[in-house]
């Protein structure tokens, strides 16, 4: 192990070891912090001997502290871990499950690793999590990996890093995948007893003989001809879409699932754990029925899209006395408007380019509300809003935004930005002012930022736009300035003694104005955003302004913007993933950066 992972190693198992003690009444499970290493940095899993053997080391040093000093510690080099923990409290309560035992309920939220999490996954998942909790329970994370040319283990990976970014804590994970040969002896079960036969009917024949409510031909085999195709079918002998096993079920049923659905089918490819060792697998109704039970889920979570399901897994269940049912709560799907909220709408937009990946911070995906600078306390605050109705409900994005803002308000500093600046020079400006600006108005422990000021200044292009010769305004927390000239050669500023350095930063903008000093004392009048026009003072920012990707079902080409300004240099020193506020701006949270430019994403107003 190098110096450099050896030190990232010890700072992973500090940062996660004193969140599970303060999670857990002061006491870290060395299991559960080697989990949260592996899943959340996937390239530390090469290392996992020696990271195992350091987790021994050094967690009983941590919990050997008590536990307020364990709070002080993961307050100073993990903050947003300890605001988890007390997020978590203020959850209110949920109506109580069914039938629920304290210590035995185990729920599940089981995505299928063919795209990334939503704020629709999300939904699901904050539920079964919420319960598990309430209830001293077991949360299982499932993989529903059984369609081999969809599936991806970069998003089990995605799916177990936002799981753990919002804050919700399997207690246990499953890959269905894993379970294909006990899915084979359940079908040789269910053929054996003649309730599955096998069928070579197109698709489009089927169809129209389920319609008419009329069983095919193939219905009339017996178990030991259904028997012979199975064992053809496990031998790899038929192509896709050659031949499925239906359940022998009720071809009158009203309910259209119940009519001789199917169960299996020829898939064929290299799957992402499995590779080419099997190409017959189980259509999802049967594998949720059946690794429900062998999960031992007592309460599942569902949209009321799937109602129509239930009777086909509960027969599945009642054929292979697989028993009891688990109990389901109902709540139903909801809408951003104007960004969809399934993978069904999402997964095209991104595979032709229309966004910018899974993370495009106009996508309600966890990973692009991250980056847009949307905290996962807020996304469980609209859940819980939304709450178990089961009406379908449509929210705006003002309500993600409305109740962002709220909570990150207290904790984002602030900083002076100015977009499509403009120069201007302050005649009689006092030369050298050094001010000190408060990081928060609200908290002056946080401290402040120091500005050295000489007269010249970028402020907004469109509060330039705004002014008229002899108009006073207020530069934000410095002083006043009556305009005297709107509008002059950048070359006639003769009083203004710069550098060549500064003339040659000078030059970019477009329009330079003068002002006149006018004092100190607060007056009635506007406020104009500023920066120091000094590119040793600034620092160039790009930020990207999300829009709404969908105005009445059509796609807003529109609908990512991008601008341009300078904020202060402090800025210059933030990490990517900091959320503060651009004062009269609005709240950005750091992407990335070079030694010319930060790139931010405006989150909202």
């Amino acid at each position: 192990m190098s110096n450099k992972d050896l030190d990232t190693a010890r700072l992973l198992i500090t940062k996660y070891g004193l969140e599970n003690a303060v999670h857990h009444n002061g006491t870290a499970n060395e299991k559960s912090v080697m989990q949260k290493i592996m899943a959340t940095h996937p390239e530390m899993r090469k290392l996992s001997k020696q990271i195992s053997n350091l987790i021994e080391e050094m967690v009983p040093i941590i919990n050997d502290l008590s536990t307020k000093e364990q709070q002080e510690q993961l307050s100073e080099i993990a903050p947003e871990l300890l605001a988890k923990k007390e997020s978590q409290k203020r959850i209110r309560e949920l109506p109580p499950l069914k039938d629920a035992v304290d210590g035995k309920v185990i729920t599940r939220y089981a995505p299928e690793p063919n795209g990334e999490m939503h704020l629709g996954h999300a939904y699901t998942a904050f539920f079964a999590d919420y319960y598990a909790k309430k209830y001293r329970g077991t949360f299982v994370l499932r993989f529903e990996d059984t369609n081999p040319k969809q599936e991806r283990v970069e998003y089990m990976d995605a799916h177990r890093e936002d799981l753990d970014w919002l804050g919700l804590e399997p207690t246990k994970e499953v890959i269905v995948s894993n379970d294909m040969l006990v899915f084979y002896e359940k079908a040789v079960e269910l053929i054996e007893k003649n309730y599955a036969y096998t069928c070579i009917c197109s698709v489009d024949k089927m169809r129209t003989l389920r319609g008419e409510m009329k069983s095919c031909e193939h219905s009339k085999n017996n178990s030991t001809d259904t028997m012979n195709d199975w064992k053809k079918m496990l031998a790899g002998d038929y192509n896709e879409g050659e031949i499925v096993l239906r359940l022998r079920s009720d071809m009158e049923n009203k309910n259209a699932v119940m009519r001789d659905p199917a169960i299996f089918a020829i898939r064929k490819g290299d799957h992402c754990l499995q590779g080419e060792k099997y190409s017959l697998w189980p259509l999802y109704d049967f594998a949720v029925a059946v690794e429900d039970n062998l999960c031992g889920i007592t309460h599942v979570g569902r949209s009321a899209e799937f109602d129509s399901r239930i009777e086909l897994q509960n027969k599945i269940r009642e054929l292979l006395g697989l028993l009891p049912h688990p109990d389901i709560f109902h709540y139903a799907r909801f809408n951003v408007l104007g960004s969809p909220a399934s993978k069904r709408k999402i997964k095209p937009l991104v595979e032709e380019g229309k966004v910018e990946g899974w993370d495009d911070i106009r996508l309600v995906t966890i990973k692009g509300m991250k980056k847009r600078g949307i905290v996962p306390e807020a996304i469980k605050q609209v859940i819980k809003e939304v709450g178990m109705t089961t009406q379908p409900t449509n929210i705006d994005w003002s309500l993600l935004t409305a109740t962002n803002r709220k909570i990150i308000d207290s904790s984002s500093n602030r900083y002076f930005f100015v977009s499509e600046p403009v120069v201007i020079y302050i005649e009689g400006a006092p030369e050298n002012r050094i001010s000190k600006m408060l990081l928060h108005p609200d908290d002056a422990k946080r401290g402040s930022r120091k500005i050295t000021t000489n007269g010249l200044f970028l402020i907004d292009q469109s509060d330039y736009e705004n002014m008229k010769v002899n108009d006073e305004f207020r530069l934000k927390d410095l002083y006043n300035v009556k305009l005297i000239n709107k509008k002059i050669n950048p070359n006639k500023i003769d009083s203004v003694k710069i550098s060549e350095e500064l003339k040659s930063f000078l030059k970019q903008f477009p329009v330079h104005c003068i002002g006149k000093y006018s004092g100190e004392e607060l007056k009635p009048g506007p406020k104009i955003q500023w920066v120091v026009a000094d590119a040793k003072q600034t620092v160039l920012v790009e930020v990207k302004v999300p829009g709404v990707l969908f105005i009445d079902g059509t796609f807003n080409e529109n609908s990512l913007k991008i601008e341009t300004g300078y904020a202060e240099a402090g800025v210059a020193k933030l990490l990517p993933d900091t959320i503060v506020q651009f004062e009269r701006y609005g709240f950005v949270r750091v992407d990335k950066a070079t030694k010319s430019k930060i790139f931010v994403n405006l989150a909202h107003k």
